[in-house]
């Protein structure tokens, strides 16, 4: 299995309270409410994030990137593995990416469209459909018919997380996925590590999210250099 540091720091007092009441939520029986449901709630109650993603893949290189999201979908990527020093920024109000491949503020700037395929990666994910709502939103899409099973807690590299199995009905899937494996910290609710699956049972990706901060207050240029 694969393994990383999981590290999360929590810096905003309403939170923690909230996070507390996370904590006692995912320690009652899971029967009473969907983990995956307490965990899209949780979501919707903050307003920003930074997580450091570290990703494989059969189809892709390894990623390392710090990964910066505000509502209402504003995204920064900062690359360490590939590209390092690459700089990926995401507008929701122009709907467009600039990329600077070099690092930012060094030419060339390139102004592209999130559907260009020079910035999806293998699995064709795309920068305006990455941050943690749309991930959970795809798991829920698929449990619609299909089936969750709780495999269990188990220790991530340290941390306490609940373990679910959730699989689309035959022949479904969400963005090519028809199961994940996810891995829900107990004391933040959110995924600390998910691995996805195609319809053959090929595994397709492996996500860990490590060194997240919540409610992080961005400098008021982070997202428009």
């Amino acid at each position: 299995m694969l393994t990383t540091l999981l590290i999360f720091s929590f810096n905003d007092t309403a939170y923690a309270a909230d996070k507390a009441a996370v904590a006692a939520a995912f320690s009652q029986s899971s029967a009473m409410t969907d983990p995956i449901i307490l965990s899209l709630q949780h979501f919707e109650q903050i307003q920003s994030y930074q997580v450091t993603v570290r990703s494989r893949s059969p189809q892709d290189e390894p990623k390392i990137i710090r990964y910066s999201y505000r509502k209402p979908g504003y995204v920064r990527m900062d690359f360490t593995t590939p590209h390092s020093g690459a700089v990926l920024i995401y507008n929701p109000v122009s709907g467009k990416v600039k990329l600077w491949p070099f690092g930012l503020g060094t030419f060339p700037v390139l102004n592209l469209s999130p559907t260009d395929s020079l910035i999806q990666d293998g699995n064709g994910h795309r920068v305006d459909q990455s941050d943690l709502g749309v991930l959970l939103n795809n798991i829920r899409r698929l449990q619609h018919g299909g089936t969750t099973a709780t495999i269990g807690d188990e220790i991530v590299a340290g941390k306490s997380t609940l373990h679910l199995s959730v699989a689309g009905p035959e022949g479904k899937t969400v963005d090519a996925v028809h199961q994940y494996e996810i891995w829900l910290d107990k004391q933040s609710g959110f995924p600390i590590k998910v691995a996805s699956y195609a319809p053959d049972g090929k595994l397709l990706e492996t996500v860990f999210m490590d060194a997240m901060v919540i409610n992080i207050h961005f400098p008021s240029a982070f997202f428009a250099p």
